[in-house]
């Protein structure tokens, strides 16, 4: 608190230190108030104030919700008392930085940052237009965390925003800290796959806002939001933009195809194993059975104590400390791997197997948490039911991707229902005609 006493005004000005700007609160609001204001002020904060912006406070839960929120609080009084929350938040932030969890080799490098407004000035030097409007939403009781809506208008569906506005409001949600506490307020219960997209890339984030979708962006998280999210962004990536169109093509039939590998690979080997061996030719099968006879446990004794190790070194090298974590992860990897078959636990065979499933399914980051567990489900219903089973759980998967939508659009748009021009930028990449062009999922 920074008492004011002078002839005929009485008063203070408060703020929160290292959270506001100092310097800037001592030249533009101290200076001009004790030099000038009088016992003939009545509230003309404006006249008196140098600062870019002020707002009048009427009563006191505002004001220690603007001091909490980074302004300074001017409370003065002559005939009556009278205050405004000037803006000075020097909230202290890391710099623009390359992201990690959202790599490219060609393109731009920006990533956002924990302060949402610098996020959304991010978004703003991209797209350069009167029409990129944004909505702020405070959610959480105790935190009072600023969610900014961002949309492009006559592209994006007004429908979606308000939804998302209204789900905000009504969550009653006490703490939010993140971007993910806001998807998980978003996202419809027992929701399997994503909803909602996330990156960290301002280049990406802005495409798809161009693209008619609602940007989220949570303050205090790097990752942000968009809406609504179908199961072809999950193939794409911001370099199939930016490259030639027929090798931006052959990487998402990769990708799709290592989607593919990561979820049945497993699942397929071991029905081959125990009910069809049609499945696979017979040199193989018979190297199979060659490479088994020395091992103690069943086949899929050797892929699940596989599959659950490497679920173990990853999950490893993702919580140790970064100096470590890389070092660590790999040196697990191997031991695992050499102990495992000098012990006779799981021949070569299987480790490959688990080794490229497990490797596949980081092609695909937005699903990985997805594919985990559908790749033990696969597993199990292939060891009871054979290539039955395994169709069986892939139509129950197909069937749970058809009925999804998020947000009003079909999850599984363009393809269902489908879409000619929709289809122009699913497996097939066709930069020159789909940069920039809006989408409307149904």
């Amino acid at each position: 608190m920074r008492p004011i006493n002078k002839a005929g005004v009485r008063g203070a000005l408060f703020f929160i230190k290292n959270v506001c700007d100092r310097a800037y609160i001592a030249d533009r609001a101290v200076a001009p108030v004790t030099r000038f204001a009088d016992e003939g002020f009545r509230g003309e904060f404006s006249s008196l104030l140098q600062s870019t912006a002020f707002t009048p406070v009427e009563d006191e839960e505002t004001a220690v919700r603007s001091i909490l929120d980074g302004n300074a609080v001017l409370a003065l009084k002559t005939d009556k008392l009278y205050v405004a929350a000037v803006a000075a938040d020097g909230f202290s932030t890391r710099g623009v930085e390359e992201p990690d969890s959202d790599v490219t080799v060609k393109g731009p490098k920006a990533g956002f940052t924990e302060n949402g407004e610098e996020s959304l000035s991010a978004l703003r030097r991209i797209i350069k237009s009167p029409s990129l409007k944004a909505k702020t939403v405070t959610i959480g009781a105790l935190t009072g965390t600023r969610v900014f809506l961002v949309y492009y208008k006559g592209r994006a569906d007004m429908r979606v925003v308000g939804e998302i506005e209204e789900r905000l409001k009504n969550a009653g949600a006490e703490c939010v800290v993140d971007s993910g506490n806001v998807e998980q307020l978003l996202c419809p219960k027992g929701s399997f796959f994503p909803t909602l997209g996330s990156s960290e890339k301002v280049d990406k984030v802005a495409s798809k806002v161009l693209a008619g979708r609602v940007a989220i962006i949570c303050d205090g998280s790097p990752f942000v939001l968009t809406a609504p999210y179908v199961f072809a962004e999950s193939i794409q990536s911001a370099e199939d933009y930016i490259r030639p169109a027929w090798y931006a093509t052959f990487m998402r039939f990769l990708r799709f195809f290592a989607l593919l590998a990561a979820l049945l690979m497993p699942a397929l080997f071991t029905a081959a194993v125990y009910h069809d061996r049609f499945l696979l030719p017979s040199p193989i099968m018979d190297a199979l059975d060659e490479m088994h006879k020395d091992i103690k446990l069943p086949f899929i004794g050797e892929i699940l104590l596989m599959l659950t190790a490497f679920e173990i070194v990853r999950e490893v090298g993702v919580r140790m400390p970064r100096t470590v974590g890389d070092a660590v992860g790999i040196v697990a990897s191997l031991l695992v791997g050499d102990a495992t078959v000098e012990a006779g636990l799981a021949g070569t065979s299987v480790l490959l197997i688990v080794a490229f499933s497990e490797t596949a399914g980081f092609i695909v980051p937005s699903l990985a948490p997805s594919l985990v567990v559908l790749r033990y489900l696969y597993l199990f219903a292939a060891y009871f039911a054979g290539l039955y089973g395994v169709l069986f759980a892939l139509g129950l998967t197909a069937m749970g991707l058809i009925r999804k939508k998020s947000f009003g659009a079909s999850y599984m748009w363009p393809l269902i229902p489908f879409s000619a021009k929709g289809m122009e930028d699913f497996l097939l990449a066709v930069p020159k005609k789909t940069l920039g062009r809006r989408e409307k999922p149904k």
